[in-house]
């Protein structure tokens, strides 16, 4: 079920330069939100911003009725949000889109984060522990330019799950991008024993879905486009399917309604 809702912010924190996490209490949003949907948020009710900006749910805390974003303020609608203070409300509609869909069976679950893709996998993540995953069967590869950048260092680190960290600069972890160490993981565990779970820019996307094409390691990736009106009406946030019922060989579907989680088998990336 989704709600649109004027929600209160109980905390405001910054956690790097331009990162930010808000926390927001809503009972109703806690208990029905899953790692991979996102909520629609408004922070002023006037033309500047004209429409909802999409964020991934990060923390949920359905006990206290509070779930969390993180968002980079770095344009317009973001620096409106970091103007925001604890006691304020927020305009939020969701929780929307599909979530990531957890395979059963002995498998190596390896989520892949890049940037502000971090959030929610760990949301995933903590899922997976909830639901008795042994913690030595999740894999977490964090990639960012720059260690200020990643998110959810100290979430994971106490999640107790293993993480691979990769910066551009090398400022902590592995140097490089994250399909090297992904590209070993897969190789140690067998492809077709595995279930890889990614999250970030649409570059690191592709990359990520190309490695898993090629050797053959089932992927769902949460695709990352605009979403104007999130409910499937304006047809914004249409990505590119391939399918066997027409001619072309593809459909256009909805990120903001049939996603944003897709089979990465399935993507045409163009």
């Amino acid at each position: 079920m989704r709600y649109q809702l004027d929600v209160p912010i109980l905390e405001h924190k910054q956690l790097a330069e331009f990162e930010f996490e808000l926390t927001l209490k809503s009972p109703e949003i806690a208990r029905e939100a899953r790692p991979g949907q996102f909520m629609q948020i408004l922070y002023d009710q006037s033309y500047n911003p004209f429409t909802r900006r999409p964020f991934s749910v990060f923390h949920v805390d359905p006990d206290a009725g509070t779930f969390s974003i993180v968002y980079l303020a770095r344009g317009v609608f973001t620096q409106g949000l970091r103007n925001k203070q604890v006691g304020q409300t927020l305009s939020v509609l969701g929780p929307l889109g599909q979530e990531y869909s957890v395979t059963t069976g002995d498998i190596t679950h390896v989520l892949v984060a890049g940037g502000v893709g971090a959030p929610p996998l760990y949301f995933l993540a903590e899922r997976m522990v909830e639901q008795g995953i042994p913690l030595s069967k999740i894999k977490v590869v964090n990639g960012a330019r720059t260690q200020s950048l990643l998110v959810g260092i100290e979430e994971f680190d106490t999640l107790g799950v293993s993480v691979i960290y990769t910066t551009d600069d090398g400022s902590l972890g592995h140097q490089g991008i994250v399909t090297e160490p992904l590209e070993e993981i897969l190789l140690e565990a067998g492809p077709e024993n595995t279930q890889v779970y990614t999250c970030g820019p649409t570059g690191m996307l592709r990359a990520v879905g190309d490695l898993c094409v090629s050797l053959g390691a089932p992927c769902q990736v949460s695709v990352e486009t605009m979403m104007p009106c999130g409910l499937g009406v304006c047809m914004g946030c249409v990505v590119k399917i391939k399918t066997d019922k027409n001619e072309a060989g593809f459909n256009y579907l909805r990120s903001c309604f049939e996603g944003p989680v897709f089979d990465v088998h399935e993507v045409i990336w163009d």
